[in-house]
């Protein structure tokens, strides 16, 4: 009985064929092969998407009217996780106005992270002496905490 398959099987199976007779024919290799070396303007090393996103973040922070409520935005214990210094506006808010303004950082950092990340996204909320005031919560970030005044 003959079998027959698809041409983009046939296809794959050609591929795939074809580059383990390369690497067995010393291509690709350390040892021997072509020594490939990409020219100099492919060897730009890009910036970390967490890096960029911690950029992003603060220029959309200084769009915010004055009022310094955040003064300094730092990275994290992992790329998930950005540190925000409380400014001087910060106090004079009330419980439930730092509440807010709490839970808008947080949904303006997640949403910098793709759609699948964004249950990754934490905040940690640091007064000026590094005393944690505010933040995500442990098991759900999305869950903002805030120090009452």
């Amino acid at each position: 009985m003959t079998r027959t398959i698809g041409w983009k099987t046939g296809v794959i199976a050609l591929a795939v064929l074809a580059g383990l007779a390369y690497l067995v024919s010393g291509g690709g290799g350390t040892s021997g092969g072509s020594g490939y070396v990409p020219p100099q303007s492919d060897r730009r090393t890009l910036e970390a998407p967490a890096d960029f996103n911690r950029a992003k973040f603060a220029q959309t922070l200084k769009t915010l009217p004055p009022g310094r409520l955040v003064s300094r935005v730092e990275k994290g214990l992992s790329d998930q996780e950005i540190l925000v210094t409380a400014g001087p506006g910060w106090d004079a808010l009330d419980g439930a106005a730092r509440q807010q303004a709490a839970e808008a950082l947080w949904k303006t950092w997640a949403e910098l992270h793709p759609e699948n990340l964004r249950y990754k996204a934490r905040l940690v909320i640091v007064d000026a002496r590094g005393t944690k005031i505010g933040g995500s919560r442990l098991l759900d970030p999305s869950k903002i905490w805030v120090r009452k005044p």
